[in-house]
Formats: structure tokens, C-alpha cells, sequence
């Protein structure tokens, strides 16, 4: 396989697991990457083998030495938050619970749930944190920036956004419909919407969404949405920064970097 077209099975997960821990010289050196992240100014991969920065479509740097394949991977202004499983040689439990960088991955420390929940959903805002448990299929909810967490019971969110300054409101995805909560999923209510969503995610205020092959905008917490740009092929996932808004599809990760007004791809 030409590594030009590695990412396409990257992303979907399906290439076969490299033998050894990936140099970080080459996006072809890592098996399996399990999410995207935007982070500031810098595209971040949860791989397989640790975090990874995304320079172009052969080129990634590793960051940090801490070696665990990260199964779920979020971000909160300049903190990152990741959970999975530990790799050869490294000291960390199994499962390692929910982790916490300040320093782009150069370190990580020991927030819960080590040796407990595996989480493969993780999604934070400045308040909350919502994982799903891969383990038990539950729903867990913290307010306290994980220190500890409520039991929501059996999850089938394929996503979920929480909003970026309000406790407890959050929206979520289950099988392509708009679902809305002002009680971390104590409640929750249906939004209707014409598009069948598959990504979402809400940063500053700013709520975007993926439909088929478009990238959608919303100024009204989801009722309404607004296409900003099209794409010649089917969205995996989108993610954002104040700098970035990234749109992965199965061949390329395309960035922009003036609020969507023109992407270019590496």
C-alpha cells in the first residue's frame, strides 16, 4: 500500500498491527488511530501506539514517551484527557482509567477509574466530561473534571458534544438523530432535523455537525443548520480548535484554518 492511501485505512482502523511500537516518522508506521483531535494550532492522532502530532499525509511526530494505546481522547482548552490500555513497558494500570496532560502528552497524570473503565467515547468541555465505558456500555458523567462520576446507564451515543460553558447541557447522536440535555443525560429530548448527522462537535459557542458529505453549521444550538462547505466524499469525524476546524474523510484530513472558509489538505 502506497502511503498516500494509508490514512484511508488508518482511519477506518483496518490495517493489520504493525510487530513493533511505530517510529512516528511516517502516518504508515501506526496500526490502528482510534481518534483526531484539533488542539490549538496542531492536529492530534489517539493511536495504537500514543499520542502523535499530524504534519502531512506521511509525516507524524510522536509526543511524549508514554507508551499506551489510546482508546479515547479529548480535548479542554490546553488540557488533554485520554483513557485505554497500556502498551510494552509501560507502568500504567490495565485499564488505565481517565489520564490528564497540561503539556501536549509530554506527560501524563492519574485523574480515576485506573484498573476500572476502559473509555473509547470521551468528550470534555470547561465543566463536564461525558465517557462511555467500552467495558459495560454505560454512560458516565463527571462534573468535577473527572474526579469523580455518575452512572448513566447503557449508552448508544456514537457522539457527544458538551457545551463549552453550560453545566450539564450537552447534545449527543444515536443513530444519525439530534439529541439534547440540560441534565447530563438525566433527561434527554429529540431535536428534529432534515440531515441524518454522524459527527458534531461545539467549542466557543461555535456548533458544527457532519451530514453525508457536507459540513454543517449551527447558531442556534441545533435547531436550525446551515451548510458551509461541501466535500467530494463522505465525512468520518470533524473536530475544532479556535485555530482549526479539521474534516476527516476516509481519504484525506482536510484543515482550514479561516473558520471554514477554505480547507487545504497535507
Amino acid at each position: 500500500m502506497k502511503k498516500s492511501y494509508a490514512l484511508i485505512a488508518i482511519i477506518l482502523v483496518l490495517l493489520t498491527p504493525s510487530q513493533s511500537v511505530a517510529s512516528g516518522e511516517t502516518i504508515g508506521s501506526i496500526s490502528h488511530i482510534h481518534h483526531i483531535k484539533a488542539f490549538g494550532k496542531q492536529v492530534l492522532l489517539g493511536t495504537h501506539e500514543g499520542l502523535f502530532a499530524y504534519i502531512d499525509k506521511d509525516t507524524v511526530k510522536r509526543l511524549g514517551d508514554e507508551n499506551f494505546d489510546i482508546m479515547g481522547l479529548s480535548t479542554s482548552g490546553r488540557t488533554l484527557f485520554a483513557s485505554g490500555h497500556p502498551g510494552p513497558g509501560s507502568k500504567l494500570p490495565e485499564p488505565v482509567g481517565l489520564l490528564r496532560s497540561t503539556n501536549t502528552g509530554k506527560s501524563w497524570s492519574k485523574v480515576s477509574l485506573q484498573s476500572e473503565v476502559d473509555f473509547h467515547l470521551l468528550e470534555s468541555s470547561a465543566t463536564d466530561i461525558y465517557g462511555i465505558d467500552s467495558r459495560s456500555g454505560n454512560l458516565l458523567h463527571s462534573s468535577d473534571r473527572g474526579k469523580s462520576w455518575s452512572n448513566r446507564g447503557k449508552s448508544t451515543f456514537t457522539d457527544i458534544a458538551p457545551h463549552p460553558t453550560k453545566k450539564q447541557s450537552a447534545l449527543a447522536l444515536k443513530d444519525g438523530t439530534l439529541f439534547a440535555t440540560d441534565s447530563a443525560f438525566v433527561k434527554s429530548r429529540t431535536i428534529p432535523t432534515k440531515e441524518r448527522l454522524i459527527s458534531l462537535d461545539w467549542i466557543n459557542g461555535q456548533l458544527m455537525a457532519a451530514a453525508s458529505k457536507s459540513l454543517l453549521r449551527s447558531t442556534d444550538n441545533g435547531a436550525t443548520w446551515k451548510t458551509i462547505k461541501g466535500f467530494s466524499d463522505e465525512i468520518v469525524t470533524i473536530t475544532q480548535s479556535k485555530e482549526l476546524i479539521v474534516v476527516v474523510t476516509p481519504n484525506q484530513i482536510q484543515i482550514s484554518r479561516d473558520q471554514g472558509k477554505s480547507f487545504t489538505s497535507k
